[in-house]
């Protein structure tokens, strides 16, 4: 746990000075997209930055947006992806990807990569938000039989979960 104030403190400090040196749309998306692979999900590879995350995401969207008003025509705001690509062909490769899925653990993994690499201002909310729901709804579908009826301790044998436990004497 972080050792400094919550809402002024020197890990956003160092994150704002770096999100204020990007400036273009290419490095911006890039860097969100790095951020959210490494700071975000349940298969983030660090969680040094867990108070913090959120407001340093809010803030790398921010400058995006705003370095994607300044860059995109009407028509590309609506239609076009930061990455450069089309976000009707981004949303029929994604849609296909979770339609071609079997399982439910599979379907998560293709949920959070999705988000993680297109969650706005990435892609527009117009197409983002139809692809979202379809990904979601179908996850769901997978997750449907049975789901909520399997015992914890399975579930989590499933997912190799690795339960801690803290304070004097705890046992599970």
């Amino acid at each position: 746990m972080a050792k400094h104030n919550i809402h002024d403190n020197p890990v956003r400090d160092e994150w704002l000075e770096k999100i204020g040196t990007l400036d273009s749309v290419e490095t911006a998306t890039s860097f969100i997209q790095d951020f959210r692979e490494n700071h975000t999900s349940p298969f983030r590879t660090t969680y040094s930055l867990e108070l913090d995350y959120l407001f340093i995401e809010a803030k790398i969207e921010e400058r995006l947006s705003v370095l994607k008003a300044i860059k995109f025509s009407d028509n590309d705001l609506l239609n076009t992806a930061t990455t450069g690509e089309d976000a009707a062909r981004i949303a029929d490769t994604w849609k296909r990807r979770m339609d071609a899925e079997t399982c439910k653990y599979g379907a998560e993994k293709i949920l959070i990569q999705f988000r993680q690499l297109y969650k706005p201002p990435v892609m527009p909310v117009n197409h983002f938000l139809k692809v979202d729901t379809h990904l979601g709804s179908r996850l769901m579908e997978l997750r449907n039989t049975d789901y909520y009826a399997t015992p914890l301790a399975e579930l989590r044998k499933e997912r190799g979960v690795k339960v801690l436990y803290l304070g004097n004497g705890a046992t599970p």
